[in-house]
C-alpha cells in the first residue's frame, strides 16, 4: 500500500501511530570494550579474539575508558543531563548461538546516558523532535555465518562496544522515523565516534511499531522489527507492518494482543515473524559481579562538544539564510563540510552566500584538500566585497587546492582591474557614448548593459560586472522622473529566499507586465544544428539555472518538454547576479543567436545538445514562488501535495506523457470507428436512477422538490435506444460515475469508450474490438510492447485453470483440480470442505521456474499467509526431492494420496505441489491470489509483455448471498441460442445452467472491457426479469422504456465497453488509473485541487428542496 494511502485509512478510523527506535552504533575504539582485543575489520574469521570475548571460564573483563568517553561526546551533542554520575553494569541472559556466554554485559539499572533529545528538520522545513529514553554501552555480539547444512559463528565481532540509543515511543509518521535515524548517523560521524557505516553493519536499528485510538494515551502491544541497516527498508518494513496492524484492526475491531518480533525480508517487501516480543523480565538483569562501579562525573565536565557544528544547528543556519533543507543537508551529511562552512559563515555571516560559493568551487570530495581555512576566508571576504570576480574565485580556489604554495593573493593582484582604472574606462565609454548616456540619463538603465560590454572590452574581465554598472550610473546624472522600479533580484526582493515553510505566504516581487504580439518565432522542438547562425526568439520555463561567472547558462524548458541551452554572459547582461536568482518555473522570453558549443561542452542527452542560444535579450513574463516540489522529481512526490498543485505535476515529463498518449489512444479510436461508419453521439448526463448496479450520485433538482437525477454509471440504455431509434453503429467516449471508494484501478468518475452495433454477432463484435487494441498498440506503442495474439477462453476455462475470469496470462502456473484424489482421505481438513460440497486445487511450480534456487521457507510462509488472508485455513505443500517426497502433512494426508497427486500433476525432482481445500469461490480467490504472487517473486512475469484475450460463455446469472438469483454482467444480455428455451421456461433447476452471449476483454489480468449481445425482444427481457424473482410491475418500474421500445421493432444489437482509463494505466506502465488522468481524485475521492467534494452554503441547500442531516 502506498504510504499515502496509508496515512489516510489512519486518518479516517482516528488512529496514529507509535513508533520508538532502539539504534545500535559500533564506537570505533582501537580495542574491544573488555579486552585488548583489535576492534577492526578482518575477512578472516576468528583472528582479533581471546578468552574474555569468547566467554572461556575464569576470566575476568576490564572496560575500556576510551569506550565511556566516546559515549559521553555523544551524550553532550544530545543534551544529556547525565545525571548519573556513577554508572553500572548489567548481565542480559539469553541464549542464542551468536552469544559465547549466553549472557550479554550492558547498562540496565545506571546507564552513561539518562536522557536527552534529538531535534530534526523534515525535507520541507518543518521540525520535530525525538526524545531518547536513554542511551547505554553495550558489547556486541558475533556473527552467524549460515552454509547449506551447517552455521558457523566469526567471534571477530564479539565484545566491539555499542552504544543503544532508545527513544521514547513518541514518532508519529513514518518517514520520521527514517529522517531521525539519519540524523543519529550524522552526529556519531561529525563526533568522529563511529564511522556508522550500515554496509558494515556499524549502525542498524531495532523499530517498534503499534496503533493506538488519537487522543489516547494507551500503549497498545507492539511489533519490533529487528536489524534494520537502510532507511530505505526502514521505511517499507514500517508501512508492511502497519498494513498488517491496521487491517487486522479493521477486521476485529481492536488491536493486535500479542508482541511479537519479526525481521523484514528486502526481496519479498515483507516482515516475517521470528519469535513472539520478550519482555525484561525474559532477560533476568543482574548486576555485573565481575566489574565496578565507574564514576564519571570529572570526564564528563572535562568533555565539552561544540553543538554549534552538529547537522541540527547547521542545518538551522542554512534554511533561516534561505537554502532549501534537502540541500542543507549536504553539508550536515559530512563533517569536514559542516565544519568548513561553520568556520566561514562565521566570518561572512550569509549562509546562502556561502553555501552558494562552496557548491559552485569545491567538489564534495575536495574538502579534505582544504590546507587552510583561513586563507579560503580570505578569499571569500574578498569575493562578497566584490573585490574580486567569480571567475577570478574559482580558478583561484582550484588552484590553492591543487597546491599549497600557490599564492592566491599575488594571482587577484595580477588580475584585478584597479578603481581608478574602472573609473577611467567608464569616463571614456560614457564621453564616447552620449546618446546611450542620455537615453540612461532619461531613466532607460536597461542600456547601461551596452556600455558595460564597451567597458569590459576595454580593461577586460577581472572587474565585476555590477561594479561597472554601478559607476556607470554615478557618472551619469539620472533624472528624478526616470527612475526605475526595483529589479527582480533586487536586495529587497530577492528571490532567491527559499521559504520552505509555507511557500503561499511569500510575496513575489513587482515586475513590469509585459503583453507582445508575438511571444516566440520558434519553439524548441523546431531547432536543429541548420538553425546555426539564426536570430530566434524563445519562450518557456527556466528549468534550471547554473551559475559560472561570467557566464550564466539556463536550461530552457518549452511546452513539449524538451529542454535547450540559453546562454547569458555578463558582458551582454551587467544585472547576471540578479537573473542567476531566477526560480525554477520563472516564465521567460529570450532572444538571441543559435550558434554551434564547443566540441567539450557537447550534452549528447539533448537532442540539442551541440547548439545552444547565445543571448542579447530576456524578458521575464511571470515569475514563480518557490515550489512545493521539483518538477523532474514530481512522480516521487507525496500524492497529496501532487494534487494540491496538479497544475506543477502536469509539467513532469512522465505525466504530461501519459496524458499525450492518451489523447492519441482516444483520437485513434474514433478514426478507426470513423472509417467503420460509426457515429459519435453524446447520451446525457443528467437521467434517471435505478436499483441495480453500483451507488449511483443523485443530483437534486430545485425545479421539483423530492425529485433527483442520477449521473449515469454507463449510457447503457441510451445506447439501446439509439439502435431502436435506427443509427445502426453508435459510440461515445463516455464519462461515467460510480459512487464507490476509489483504489488502484477505480474512480468515481471514469471514461469509457462506448460502442452498441446492430445486425451484429458475438464474433462480428470480437473481431472489430480485436482489431482496435492490436492497432492502438502498434501505431501508439510500436516496439515498446511485445504484443501476443489474442486467445479466447471460456468463463469455465478460466475459472478451472487461473482461478478468476480475468486471468494475468504473462505466465503459467496453471491450477488444477484434485477432488477426487483427495476425497478419500480422513484428514478433515480435506475431507470437511469436501464433505460439504467444495474441492481441492493445487499449483505445480516446476524447478524451472523456481530459478536456480529451490523457493525458500520464507517464501513458502509468504504465500501460505496471503492464502489465509483470502479465506483459506493454510497451504499445504509436497517438494519432489530425488528419493522422496518432503511436506509437513504426508503422515496426515496418506502417502498414496500424495504420491497420486505428484503422479496427476506430472511432477518432477525439484518441482514443489501446493494445495487448499474449500468451498469453489474461497479457493479459486485464494489461489488466485496466491498465483498472482508466485509471478511476481519468482519473476516470471514479462513486464514488457502485453497478453490479450477473450473470455466467453459467461453464467447468465448467480446467487446472490440472500439465496436469490441476480445477473452476472447486466440483464439486458441474450441467452446463448442452444439455452434460450431453457431461459424462456425459467425453471429454478435450469437457470443456474443458462449461458449468456456474454464477453470479456482482458489484458495481463486486467478486465479493459465487458459487453453482450442484447436481449432486443421484449418477452425475452420480461423472462430475464422473471428468473430474478420479479413480477411484472417491478420489472416495468426498472427497464419500463426499455420494455415498450423493443415492442417497436427493435434490431438485434450487441455492444461492448472499454475502461479507457484502465486500458492506459496498463499501456502506460502505471500502479494505478490516478496517473492516466489529468485531474484524478485521491484514494478516498476526494480533489484536493479545488477542494471538491465541500459543503454548501445554507441558502443553496434551501433552494435545492433538500435537507442535510448532520
Amino acid at each position: 500500500m502506498e504510504l499515502e494511502k496509508l496515512n489516510e485509512l489512519l486518518k479516517k478510523h482516528e488512529l496514529e501511530l507509535v513508533i520508538g527506535l532502539e539504534t545500535h552504533v559500533r564506537l570505533n575504539t582501537k580495542s574491544k570494550l573488555f579486552c585488548s582485543c583489535a576492534n577492526q575489520e578482518s575477512e578472516q574469521p576468528n583472528t582479533n579474539i581471546c578468552s574474555i570475548c569468547t566467554g572461556q571460564m575464569g576470566v575476568l573483563p576490564a572496560v575500556n575508558s576510551a569506550a565511556i568517553k566516546k559515549a559521553i561526546y555523544f551524550g553532550k551533542a544530545v543534551k544529556s543531563t547525565f545525571e548519573n554520575e556513577v554508572i553500572s553494569w548489567d548481565r542480559k541472559h539469553y541464549e542464542y548461538p551468536d552469544n559465547p556466554k549466553n549472557i550479554q554485559i550492558t547498562q540496565f539499572h545506571n546507564p552513561i546516558i539518562p536522557d536527552g533529545q534529538v531535534s530534526c528538520f523534515r525535507n520541507d522545513g518543518s521540525q520535530f523532535t525525538v526524545n531518547l529514553t536513554q542511551v547505554h554501552i553495550e558489547e556486541d555480539a558475533a556473527k552467524l555465518m549460515h552454509e547449506k547444512k551447517v552455521s558457523l559463528v566469526d567471534f571477530n565481532k564479539a565484545g566491539v562496544p555499542l552504544i543503544e540509543i532508545v527513544t521514547e515511543p513518541c514518532i508519529r509518521h513514518i518517514e520520521d522515523a527514517s529522517i531521525y535515524a539519519q540524523y543519529i548517523q550524522r552526529i556519531a560521524q561529525n563526533l568522529k565516534i563511529s564511522e556508522a557505516n550500515l554496509e558494515k553493519g556499524e549502525f542498524k536499528s531495532d523499530v517498534s511499531v503499534s496503533l493506538r485510538k488519537k487522543h489516547s494515551y494507551q500503549l497498545n502491544p507492539r511489533t519490533e522489527i529487528k536489524n534494520l541497516n537502510s532507511f530505505k527498508f526502514m521505511i517499507e518494513a514500517l508501512k508492511e507492518e502497519v498494513e498488517k496492524q491496521l487491517n487486522y484492526y479493521l477486521e476485529h475491531k481492536e488491536f493486535r494482543p500479542d508482541q511479537t518480533t519479526v525481521l523484514f525480508d528486502a526481496d519479498l517487501k515483507q516482515t516475517k515473524t521470528m519469535r513472539k516480543k520478550e519482555f525484561e523480565a525474559d532477560y533476568r538483569f543482574i548486576s555485573e559481579p565481575d566489574l565496578p562501579f565507574v564514576n564519571i562525573k570529572s570526564v564528563v565536565e572535562s568533555i565539552d562538544v561544540d553543538v554549534s557544528s552538529l547537522p541540527f544547528a547547521v542545518e538551522s543556519i542554512l534554511i533561516k539564510g534561505g537554502v532549501l533543507p534537502q540541500d542543507a543537508k549536504f553539508f550536515t551529511s559530512d563533517a569536514v563540510r559542516s565544519e568548513t562552512f561553520i568556520a566561514i559563515n562565521n566570518v561572512i555571516k550569509n549562509p546562502s552566500f556561502v553555501a552558494k560559493t562552496l557548491v559552485n568551487n569545491i567538489a564534495a570530495d575536495e574538502y579534505a584538500n582544504i590546507h587552510s581555512i583561513t586563507h579560503l576566508i580570505e578569499i571569500f571576504q574578498l569575493f562578497k566585497e566584490e573585490k574580486i570576480t567569480s571567475v577570478l574565485v574559482q580558478n583561484g580556489i582550484t588552484s590553492y587546492l591543487k597546491d599549497r604554495t600557490f599564492d592566491y593573493k599575488k594571482y587577484f593582484d595580477e588580475n584585478t582591474i584597479s578603481e581608478s582604472q574602472i573609473k577611467d574606462a567608464v569616463a571614456k565609454v560614457v564621453s564616447e557614448n552620449e546618446a546611450i548616456a542620455n537615453d540612461i540619463k532619461k531613466g532607460n538603465q536597461g542600456k547601461a548593459g551596452i556600455l558595460v560590454g564597451k567597458v569590459i572590452k576595454i580593461i577586460g574581465k577581472g572587474a565585476s560586472g555590477k561594479v561597472i554598472r554601478e559607476e556607470i550610473l554615478s557618472q551619469i546624472t539620472v533624472d528624478k522622473d526616470g527612475s526605475v522600479k526595483n529589479e527582480v533580484g533586487s536586495n529587497k526582493s530577492s528571490t532567491n529566499k527559499h521559504q520552505p515553510t509555507n511557500i503561499n505566504q511569500e510575496e513575489l516581487p513587482k515586475i513590469p507586465i509585459v503583453i507582445k504580439e508575438q511571444y516566440r518565432s520558434h519553439k524548441i522542438v523546431q531547432l536543429s544544428e541548420s538553425n546555426i547562425n539564426e536570430e530566434v526568439t524563445l519562450a518557456g520555463w527556466v528549468a534550471s539555472v547554473r551559475d559560472h561567472g561570467e557566464l550564466m547558462f539556463i536550461d530552457l524548458r518549452g511546452s513539449n518538454n524538451e529542454v535547450f541551452q540559453v546562454r547569458l554572459s555578463r558582458e551582454t547582461f551587467p544585472n547576471l547576479d540578479e537573473l542567476v536568482k531566477l526560480k525554477p518555473e520563472t516564465v521567460i522570453t529570450v532572444k538571441g543567436i543559435i550558434v554551434q558549443r564547443k566540441e567539450d561542452d557537447y550534452n549528447s542527452s539533448l537532442r540539442t545538445g551541440k547548439i545552444e542560444l547565445e543571448t542579447s535579450e530576456l524578458e521575464i513574463l511571470n515569475l514563480s514562488k518557490t515550489l512545493p516540489f521539483e518538477i523532474k522529481r514530481a512522480t516521487k512526490t507525496n500524492e497529496t501535495t501532487r494534487f494540491q498543485y496538479k497544475f506543477l505535476d502536469h509539467r513532469n515529463d512522465n505525466v504530461r506523457s501519459a496524458i499525450i498518449n492518451r489523447h492519441k489512444v482516444i483520437k485513434l479510436l474514433r478514426d478507426i470507428l470513423d472509417e467503420e461508419e460509426f457515429l459519435e453521439i453524446e447520451t446525457p448526463i443528467l437521467t434517471a436512477g435505478t436499483d441495480e448496479g453500483a451507488r449511483e450520485f443523485i443530483v437534486p433538482t430545485r425545479k421539483q422538490a423530492g425529485s433527483f437525477y442520477t449521473l449515469p454509471q454507463a449510457p447503457q440504455q441510451f445506447k439501446q435506444m439509439l439502435m431502436v431509434g435506427g443509427f445502426e453503429k453508435y459510440f461515445q467516449i463516455a464519462r461515467c460515475f460510480r459512487d464507490e471508494d476509489s483504489r488502484g484501478d477505480r474512480q468515481p468518475e471514469f471514461t469509457q469508450l462506448d460502442i452498441e452495433l446492430a445486425y451484429a454477432s458475438m464474433q462480428d463484435i470480437i473481431e472489430l474490438n480485436t482489431k482496435m487494441f492490436n492497432e492502438v498498440v502498434t501505431k501508439i506503442y510500436g516496439k515498446k510492447w511485445i504484443l501476443h495474439p489474442f486467445v479466447t477462453l471460456t468463463y469455465k476455462e478460466a475459472m478451472d485453470k487461473y482461478g478468476c475470469d480475468r486471468p494475468d496470462l504473462r505466465f503459467g502456473l496453471e491450477m488444477q483440480d484434485i477432488t477426487e484424489i483427495v476425497k478419500e482421505t480422513s484428514f478433515q481438513v480435506f475431507s470437511k470442505p469436501i464433505d460439504e460440497g467444495g474441492i481441492v486445487k493445487c499449483i505445480k511450480v516446476s524447478a524451472a521456474e523456481q530459478g536456480k534456487k529451490r523457493m525458500s521457507k520464507g517464501q513458502i510462509e509468504n504465500l501460505t499467509a496471503i492464502a489465509q488472508q483470502h479465506g483459506l485455513g493454510g497451504l499445504a505443500y509436497i517438494i519432489v526431492n530425488e528419493n522422496d517426497l518432503q511436506s509437513p502433512i504426508i503422515k496426515f494426508l496418506g502417502e498414496d494420496i500424495a504420491a497420486n497427486i505428484i503422479k496427476a500433476t506430472s511432477a518432477k525432482v525439484g518441482d514443489i505441489v501446493f494445495f487448499s481445500a474449500a468451498d469453489y469461490a474461497t479457493a479459486n480467490k485464494a489461489l488466485d491470489a496466491v498465483r498472482q504472487e508466485m509471478g511476481r517473486i519468482l519473476k516470471l512475469i514479462n513486464p514488457k509483455e502485453l497478453r490479450p484475450a477473450w473470455v466467453v460463455d459467461f453464467p447468465m446469472f448467480e446467487k446472490t448471498d440472500e439465496g436469490r438469483w441476480t445477473f452476472t454482467h447486466n440483464p439486458f444480455s441474450m441467452p446463448a441460442v442452444y439455452d434460450l428455451e431453457k431461459h424462456m421456461n425459467g425453471n429454478d433447476d435450469e437457470i443456474g445452467s443458462i449461458i449468456a452471449q456474454q464477453y470479456d476483454l482482458i489484458l495481463n489480468g486486467y478486465e479493459i472491457g465487458g459487453g453482450s449481445v442484447r436481449a432486443h425482444k421484449s418477452e425475452i427481457l420480461e423472462a430475464t426479469y422473471r428468473n430474478m424473482g420479479y413480477n411484472k410491475e417491478e420489472m416495468i418500474k426498472s427497464v419500463g422504456t426499455m420494455y415498450k421500445a423493443f415492442q417497436y421493432g427493435a434490431p438485434p444489437h450487441g455492444g461492448i465497453a472499454w475502461g479507457v482509463d484502465r486500458l492506459m494505466m496498463i499501456l502506460e506502465k502505471k500502479a494505478s488509473i490516478r496517473e492516466v488522468m489529468a485531474f484524478p481524485k485521491t484514494g478516498t475521492s476526494e480533489d484536493l485541487l479545488f477542494n471538491a467534494p465541500s459543503p454548501l452554503s445554507d441558502k443553496k441547500v434551501e433552494e435545492m428542496n433538500v435537507k442535510i442531516m448532520r
